[in-house]
């Protein structure tokens, strides 16, 4: 039984690795869509096993962040000033 999802997308895709199955055949035995198949062989080929790891869907950047300068801005103000945020609002 494998132990990560790395292990478990790679015995998905070793038979079509092995030129034993096609991967339209795979797409109906297995639960899996063939477009996840698709990308999942194109990372392994790419990057080998880590290539099957999966990765943070999390934003890199926010948009919406308040720029540095500003902050430290604000940050020199409450000092100087002795005030909390909602007085210097």
């Amino acid at each position: 039984m494998p132990k990560t999802t790395s292990e478990e997308k790679y015995r998905w895709i070793k038979p079509i690795l092995d030129k034993k199955i096609t991967i339209k055949n795979m797409a109906t035995a297995s639960p899996f869509s063939e477009r996840s198949i698709k990308y999942w062989l194109a990372n392994y080929r790419k990057n080998g096993i880590d290539g099957l790891e999966n990765k943070s869907r999390r934003p890199k950047t926010n948009p919406k962040e308040t720029p540095i300068r500003i902050k430290e801005r604000i940050i020199e103000l409450r000092k100087d000033n002795k005030c909390c945020a909602k007085k210097l609002a």
